[in-house]
Order: C-alpha cells, then sequence, then structure tokens
C-alpha cells in the first residue's frame, strides 16, 4: 500500500515544527528568564496546576506532563534549589507536600512569558487574527487527535501547554 502523499507532506511540516521548537527552546535558553526552557515548562505547569485548591503534587504534575516521575523528581529538585519552588506540608494531608511558585519563580515565568510574547509578536505579524485561531484550532486538534491514536489522554497535552 503506498502512503498517504498528504500524510508524508505533515511529517515534514511536522519535523520542521520540531526543529523550530529546538530552536526556539536554544534561542530562549536562559537569557530570558534566567532559568533553562525546560524548567521554565514545568514551573508554568506547576503554577497552572497551583490555581486548584488542592494545589500541586508531584506525582499530579508528572500525570499532567506526561513525563516519567524521576525525570518530574529532578526538574522539581532544580527548582527548588534555585528558589523558583518550595514545597509546603499539604494543608489537606500533612504527610504529603505540596509544589508552590515562589515569588522569584513568578518573576521568572513573567519575563519567559514577555519574551516568548515579543518574539510571536515579531514572527506573526503578517498574519490575521482569522488565521491565527485557524491556525490555533488545528493545533490544537492535531494534539489531540495524534495523542488519541497512541493512547495518551489528550488532556495531558492540554495541560502541559
Amino acid at each position: 500500500m503506498d502512503a498517504n502523499p498528504r500524510h508524508s507532506e505533515m511529517q515534514d511540516r511536522i519535523q520542521d515544527l520540531m526543529k523550530t521548537v529546538r530552536m526556539l527552546k536554544q534561542s530562549h535558553s536562559e537569557r530570558a528568564a534566567g532559568v533553562p526552557t525546560g524548567l521554565i515548562t514545568t514551573l508554568k505547569l506547576i503554577s497552572k496546576i497551583s490555581d486548584d485548591p488542592s494545589g500541586c503534587h508531584a506525582k499530579q504534575l508528572a500525570h499532567q506532563a506526561a513525563l516519567d516521575p524521576s525525570t518530574v523528581s529532578r526538574a522539581v529538585a532544580a527548582l527548588v534549589g534555585q528558589g523558583l519552588v518550595e514545597r509546603q506540608a499539604d494543608p489537606v494531608d500533612g504527610r504529603a507536600s505540596i509544589l508552590v511558585v515562589t515569588p522569584a519563580g513568578q518573576e521568572a515565568l513573567d519575563r519567559a512569558r514577555r519574551w516568548y510574547e515579543d518574539l510571536m509578536d515579531r514572527a506573526l505579524a503578517g498574519w490575521t487574527p482569522e488565521e491565527l485561531d485557524a491556525f490555533n484550532d488545528a493545533l490544537g486538534r492535531l494534539n489531540a487527535d495524534v495523542a488519541g491514536a497512541i493512547g495518551s489522554p489528550s488532556t495531558a497535552l492540554e495541560d502541559a501547554r
């Protein structure tokens, strides 16, 4: 059976997108926020999960990031070591701890957000609002459909954004 040419072209575009994301990460590096990009992503997710009344537990963070708990543990240890996150006793279960973004962590997130928004403003200056909406919708659908096809919950991808 011959490969679908649309799938082949899409694979090329996805590989291009992955290359662009790598370039974005390398460009961002520690210049924008003083924190490596991978840690900013984890910090952002901790901040988002912390909005939940039950707080952010490491196990929940690993699940929503679709990462191995040991990977998340190393990232959290680095964030704690840099003073960007702190562990606090879980108010519901004192034996457990929750992760809380510190003021320094929030400042790093704010710097990273400003850097990213600046970059996207420049990169997408020629796009119409309709083009941006259509791309955003299509990319969200692609993420959810691919996650579903490989058996991953699409909510993990949505939550990791």
